[in-house]
């Protein structure tokens, strides 16, 4: 990628031709006055409109163990052009950057801006972000922690489209989510696909319970029935470590992961399954463990949150009727 390939940007509002964008961000990192996050960014652009084809970036450890990973800015550019086409991003839209930049998430928000002319509006990436007088936004990435502050503390923006990545967004979250006129999208991608290469809408009209693929992505499963990612924009096969039901070749339910499956009495259980599950049925946060045991291997061990000691026999009173053998089978899936 060229620098005259991006033309401008946008950021807080005010304009910036290429070179005065170089020299703007240039100035900030000589000063050094201004805050880590925002000089952070101030580098990153500097990197991003280099002569360089591509650009470092640790991986989360989608693929295996986490590491340090190339990327090219073409396919950056191209995984930007399927998010902007599908949301259909405008020249002097406003988008928020709330995500670090050391993140392929927030990396990816300011390509999008370049590619869109967006008007960026750059703010502290906070669990509880600040959307004090920045007034209707029309699009913003964040983390569902960030969300779920935001609703907590009644500080939901005017937002039109949001999506959340990085983590699994929780039942109970999702259910509270309802309530929001913003369209709410969970994502699905990582650091080597930069960003999200399947999107799942979660709110309002019509919730999915599936991700479907943006164009150009094809998937399939490996004899680990773990996603495979093949893609237009980069040269291999991306396999990943995230256990899948692969529903059609555009569409797909994500289970859990791999590495996390619990082996109990030869029985292989996803813990992210039963978890969904448990939190349907107590509407409460749940984790499912396996911890050693001689006779099994591994043994189920369910952690709930709650506020009230008292409450674990109120737990077991509403687990119990599925412990028998019929609504067991159904529980585990078996």
């Amino acid at each position: 990628m060229m620098k005259q390939d991006i033309k401008a940007l946008t950021l807080n509002g005010r304009f910036f031709p290429p070179n005065e964008l170089e020299e703007f961000c240039r100035e900030e990192i000589s000063k050094n006055i201004s805050p880590v996050w925002q000089l952070d960014i101030f580098r990153f652009i500097l990197d991003f409109l280099s002569e360089s084809e591509f650009i470092s970036q640790q991986t989360s450890g989608s693929t295996g163990a986490p590491k340090t990973i190339q990327l090219s800015k073409a396919a950056m550019l191209k995984s930007a052009e399927n998010t902007v086409s599908f949301f259909n991003l405008e020249r002097n839209q406003k988008a928020v950057l709330c995500l670090p930049v050391k993140y392929i998430a927030g990396k990816m928000m300011i390509v999008r801006a370049f590619l869109a002319q967006m008007n960026l509006i750059l703010i502290e990436p906070d669990g509880t972000p600040d959307f004090s007088n920045l007034g209707e936004v029309d699009f913003c990435a964040m983390v569902p922690m960030q969300a779920s502050n935001l609703l907590e503390q009644n500080k939901w923006p005017e937002l039109k489209t949001l999506i959340l990545g990085g983590a699994e967004t929780s039942l109970r979250l999702t259910e509270k989510l309802q309530q929001v006129e913003t369209r709410i999208f969970e994502t699905y991608g990582m650091a080597e696909t930069c960003s999200h290469i399947a999107l799942k809408q979660i709110n309002r009209e019509n919730p999915q319970q599936v991700f479907t693929t943006l164009p150009g992505i094809r998937i399939s499963k490996d004899e680990r029935d773990c996603l495979v990612i093949d893609t237009l924009f980069l040269k291999e096969k991306i396999i990943t470590n995230d256990c899948i039901e692969l529903v059609s070749e555009k569409k797909f339910k994500w289970l859990g992961r791999i590495d996390n499956v619990i082996n109990s009495g030869g029985i292989k259980i996803q813990p992210e399954i039963l978890e969904k599950k448990f939190e349907d049925i107590l509407k409460k946060s749940c984790v499912v463990l396996g911890e050693p045991d001689e006779i099994l291997g591994q043994k189920l061990v369910l952690i709930v949150e709650s506020t009230e000691p008292e409450d674990s026999n109120q737990i077991l009173k509403i687990l119990s009727p599925f412990f028998d053998k019929k609504c067991c089978r159904k529980l585990f899936g078996l």
